[in-house]
C-alpha cells in the first residue's frame, strides 16, 4: 500500500523474511512487524505446548504454513487459496440453521456424505469423511457441516461412524471411493444404505470429479467453517498431472505415510457430485397447464 502512487525513487523495498523481522522492527514505511514462530515461542519460555507432539498433529506442510509463519505456494494447485479464502465463514453467526451440539445439528433437512478411503496402514494415510448441507434451492450454496479423518481404524470401524452420521442427520447420499480399504467400507455401508454410490477412480472419473468441484468453488457455492483450516490445505494440495503413459491429463494428491493431505477434498468431491455437472436445474423443466 505504501508504494502505490509514489514515484519510483519515493518507493520501499521492505524484507519480509523471519531472520530479518523476529526481533521485531519498525519498517521504512512506517509499520512495526514481527514474526514470532512456535519455536520462537518455545525458545522465548512459553511451555504451553510440545513440539514434538505438533509436529506429529501437522503434516510438514501445515506445520511450516501454520506454526512457522511461511506463505502457502498454491502456484501449482488446481484450487488457489484466493478461491478458497472466499469460501471461509464464521459458521457459528452465518448458520442459524446448524446446531453443532444439538442430537440432530440440521434437523432432518437433508445431507450428502462423502468418504475417501485410507490406505489401510495402521500408522499412516488417514480416510476423511464429510457431511455436507446441499443447497437449499437451485444454484444455492453448499455447506460443508462436519469433516472428520479417521486414523488406525478397520473398514468396519469406519463403516459403523459413517452409519453413526446417517442417525445424526436425514441422510440422502452417500458416495464412496471403493479403492484399497473403501471397498470394504462401500460393502458395510451398502448393507444399511443400499443407494449408496461407488466410484471406481480412473482419469475420467477424477477429471469429472475435479471439474465439477472447480465450478462450485469458483463460483462461490461451497462454504465451511474458517477454523477448518485442514479442507483448504486439502484442496491446496491437488495438482494437475498426467497418467503413467504421459498422454492423458489427471490429478494428483500428495499423499504420504506420515501425512494425508487431500483425504477431505476428494471425499467433499464425492459428495458435491451428487449434483450433476451441468448443475442442479439442467434436467428441469416447467409446465403450465391453461384451463
Amino acid at each position: 500500500m505504501f508504494n502505490r502512487g509514489r514515484n519510483k525513487a519515493d518507493k520501499v523495498d521492505i524484507d519480509l523474511s523471519h531472520s530479518n523481522l523476529a526481533p521485531g522492527l519498525l519498517c521504512a514505511d512506517g509499520q512495526y512487524r514481527q514474526i514470532v514462530t512456535v519455536e520462537d515461542a518455545v525458545r522465548g519460555g512459553c511451555n504451553l505446548f510440545d513440539l514434538d507432539q505438533l509436529r506429529m498433529e501437522y503434516s510438514p506442510d501445515e506445520y511450516q504454513n501454520l506454526l512457522m509463519c511461511e506463505f502457502v505456494d498454491d502456484l501449482a494447485s488446481v484450487f488457489p487459496l484466493s478461491e478458497l479464502q472466499a469460501c471461509m465463514v464464521d459458521s457459528w453467526e452465518v448458520w442459524t440453521d446448524f446446531h453443532a451440539l444439538a442430537l440432530r445439528p440440521f434437523g432432518w433437512r437433508e445431507v450428502w456424505i462423502g468418504y475417501d478411503p485410507a490406505k489401510g496402514t495402521q500408522n499412516g494415510d488417514s480416510a476423511g469423511c464429510v457431511v455436507v448441507a446441499p443447497p437449499a434451492v437451485p444454484g444455492g450454496k453448499f455447506r460443508i457441516l462436519e469433516r472428520h479423518q479417521w486414523r488406525g481404524m478397520d473398514f468396519r470401524a469406519q463403516a459403523d461412524a459413517i452409519k453413526k452420521l446417517t442417525e445424526q442427520y436425514n441422510v440422502t447420499y452417500i458416495g464412496i471411493d471403493s479403492t484399497g480399504v473403501g471397498h470394504g467400507v462401500y460393502e458395510n455401508v451398502k448393507a444399511f444404505f443400499p443407494a449408496v454410490r461407488e466410484f471406481v477412480y480412473n482419469p475420467n472419473v477424477k477429471n469429472a470429479l475435479v471439474l465439477k468441484a472447480y465450478d462450485i468453488i469458483s463460483h462461490r457455492r461451497l462454504e465451511f467453517d474458517a477454523g477448518h483450516t485442514d479442507i483448504a490445505q486439502s484442496f491446496m494440495a491437488i495438482r494437475r498431472a498426467t497418467t503413467a503413459s504421459g498422454n492423458r491429463p489427471t490429478y494428483e494428491a500428495s499423499r504420504s505415510e506420515e501425512a494425508s493431505h487431500a483425504d477431505l477434498a476428494w471425499a467433499t468431491m464425492h459428495a458435491l457430485f451428487n449434483e450433476p455437472l451441468q448443475g442442479e436445474s439442467a434436467n428441469a423443466s416447467n409446465i403450465v397447464e391453461i384451463f
